[in-house]
């Protein structure tokens, strides 16, 4: 993959990666080549971030070599599987992706004369491609001739040296994803056009053509069926998994970074990409399993409510001046809200992206959050209702068993206790991760039953409240978790990766006995979600001094959830009055919290249109450049998403 298709989606596959403890010894690291050129040949070539020098591909291999790493074969990380045979300390895989000629001529001499083997990755279309034809490479053209022939595969597979596996067969490009012109990857998106979006069957039949036709095209030229897919652009989805494994591709070769281990479930591969500026010093963290990420997480909720505007001109305006104000906050993580609700009232009347049981208020979504991803390096959080869906009458909504009626002043919420229900919100989170982009589900505070709710007993003893408190917990977490399980089908990148945060509302940090009027727990969401995200909002829950109250908030939260997957939201408005909270008595809060060690903080809302609050104010203590967790953190690895291009 070369530099001009970087831009458009190596960002998505770089999610960034778990600080690692050292190698243990059914560890392997996989690292991902792409082309190699040799300059005393062709001098005046011009070099991309993902285009090696053969001299720095000998200097990697040398100090492979020097400090002791062993290169092996895929099949001996399988026979390690098998318990066969364990791995060798220090074991590293080799790959090398698109099928460059430069592999034949470059890179295949030196694997023979180091004794290494490695996976050799082809993209099966393009070597359809007459000797006298161009092969479309993104937005250009390369000559057939810089991509290798059959005879030369045949004869490295020979070696022994060599495994080839399928890069998908006609898969490796982007494709038109939404009205406005975005182009994501082939792989997981629905295609767009004027007839309208791919349907999910569409979608599974077009992969499934292309996996098939790359496994039978590799066993008819080769002899041998491919076992494994190395995804173009790193992007995959549960279905593709699916549908790779019934090709006869269990084992698949992702762009996301980690270190793998031969216990590992499953069959997908952790890979680190190189490119001619990777040093020394980051391989050797990368091969020691020592890689460093943010351990924070600063993040501002984003109502789409703000930037739509019925004027397309404006609204494009409000994308841009919402990328800039991001880009330039120095945050991790933007809580993108994905449905309507103009009336303010918490319940989504409408949604921002397509589905089959609700209005679409406007196709706007996945725009945003592909270009927050992309444009300002944030991770997206998609924010959901779990229940609060108005689909109007008809429908079964949550009840107070003493009226027979939805309760007064609290949320409009569907029953989860009905089938038909839970049906079209797992059809709606479904159609969430088909048709859009993001990183992570931020549950709304919707989902939430009172002691009166739902076809429990009206036994009142403490002992019976607790139960039915408990079990109606339990009865979300599970639903929840379901509504994660049905985004990551078409989701890209599955459920790896995929972040869940709950919304949990702060009586329950420092009562927890309350939990049987709300049906949630500090305990409970500590062990089902990554995040619990406590509604840290001192002037709605009427604090006589907030700074004490935030404080004391804090002590009490991190006695009952780790500091790492705790997340306080503050409030930046005051809905008691209408005003919003000054920049500087927001600040003052982001450090009190952080005082008392809560690390991962933000606010809601954002609201951009009115610079407010004012980042000049914020940023000092609340961006991750200024106020990191008190580690020194090194700069960007090569070949994240903080040095990749950005496109539309």
């Amino acid at each position: 993959m070369r530099r001009w298709l970087a831009p458009l989606f190596l960002l998505l596959s770089l999610l960034p990666s778990l600080g690692q403890a050292a190698r243990q010894p059914d560890d392997y690291v996989v690292l991902c080549y792409h082309d190699i050129v040799d300059l005393k040949l062709t001098p005046n070539l011009k070099l991309y971030p993902q285009t090696i020098r053969r001299d720095t591909l000998i200097r990697h291999f040398n100090w492979i070599r020097q400090q002791g790493y062993q290169p092996v074969s895929f099949q001996q990380i399988l026979d390690a599987k098998a318990g066969k045979a364990p791995l060798p300390e220090k074991a590293i895989l080799l790959s090398f992706d698109d099928g460059y000629e430069s592999f034949y001529r470059l890179v295949y001499p030196l694997l023979k004369l180091y004794r290494y083997p490695a996976v050799f990755a082809l993209v099966g279309s393009w070597l359809e491609v007459p000797d006298d034809k161009m092969v479309p490479y993104g937005n250009d053209k390369l000559p057939r001739s810089y991509f290798v022939g059959w005879p030369q595969i045949r004869e490295m597979q020979a070696s022994g040296l060599v495994e080839i596996a399928s890069h998908t067969f006609a898969s490796h490009y982007g494709l038109l994803a939404n009205p406005q012109g975005n182009v994501q990857p082939a792989m997981t998106t629905a295609g767009w056009s004027q007839q309208g979006y791919e349907t999910m069957a569409d979608y599974r039949a077009r992969i499934k053509a292309d996996l098939d036709a790359s496994a039978s095209q590799l066993k008819a030229q080769t002899g041998r069926a491919p076992r494994i897919l190395v995804w173009p652009y790193g992007a995959f989805n549960q279905t593709a998994l699916d549908l790779a494994s019934a090709a006869g591709m269990p084992y698949t070769f992702t762009l996301a970074e980690g270190t793998n281990r031969v216990s590992d479930a499953g069959g997908r591969v952790r890979r680190y990409l190189l490119e001619e500026e990777t040093s020394l010093e980051t391989l050797d963290e990368i091969m020691g399993g020592n890689t460093w990420t943010r351990q924070v997480e600063r993040l501002v909720h984003v109502d789409l409510d703000y930037v739509y505007d019925p004027d397309p001109r404006q609204m494009n305006k409000n994308i841009d001046l919402l990328l800039d104000r991001i880009k330039g906050y120095g945050i991790t993580t933007v809580y993108l809200q994905a449905y309507a609700d103009d009336n303010g009232d918490g319940v989504a009347e409408a949604l921002y992206f397509p589905n089959r049981h609700m209005p679409v208020k406007a196709d706007l979504f996945n725009r945003v959050a592909w270009q927050l991803k992309t444009r300002a390096g944030v991770k997206v959080y998609a924010w959901m209702p779990v229940l609060a869906y108005d689909l109007g009458p008809g429908h079964a909504y949550v009840t107070d068993s003493r009226t027979g009626a939805p309760a007064e002043g609290q949320y409009l919420r569907l029953s989860p206790w009905d089938p038909d229900s839970r049906q079209r919100v797992l059809d709606i989170y479904e159609d969430l991760g088909f048709y859009t982009k993001f990183d992570g589900l931020l549950f709304h505070d919707d989902a939430f039953l009172g002691d009166y709710e739902g076809p429990m007993t009206l036994a009142r003893t403490p002992d019976a409240l607790q139960a039915q408190g408990e079990q109606k917990t339990d009865l979300l977490i599970d639903f929840t978790l379901a509504l994660r399980d049905a985004a990551a089908r078409y989701r890209q990148g599955g459920a790896d990766g995929l972040k869940t945060a709950r919304n949990i509302y702060a009586a329950l940090v420092t009562e927890p006995h309350s939990q049987q009027w709300f049906a949630q727990s500090m305990a409970a969401f500590a062990k089902a979600y990554d995040y619990t995200a406590v509604m840290a909002m001192p002037y709605m829950e009427q604090a006589d001094n907030p700074d004490q109250w935030l404080a004391k908030l804090a002590v009490d939260a991190l006695a009952q959830v780790p500091a790492e997957r705790l997340v306080f939201e503050l409030q930046s408005r005051n809905w008691r009055t209408g005003q919003p909270i000054p920049d500087a008595e927001l600040a003052r809060w982001m450090q009190i919290i952080r005082r008392e060690g809560v690390n991962n903080f933000g606010y809601y809302p954002d609201d951009f249109l009115s610079n407010q609050p004012d980042p000049a104010v914020l940023k000092p203590v609340f961006s991750v450049q200024t106020q990191p967790r008190a580690v020194q953190l090194p700069s960007a690895p090569t070949g994240s998403a903080a040095q990749t291009g950005v496109t539309r």
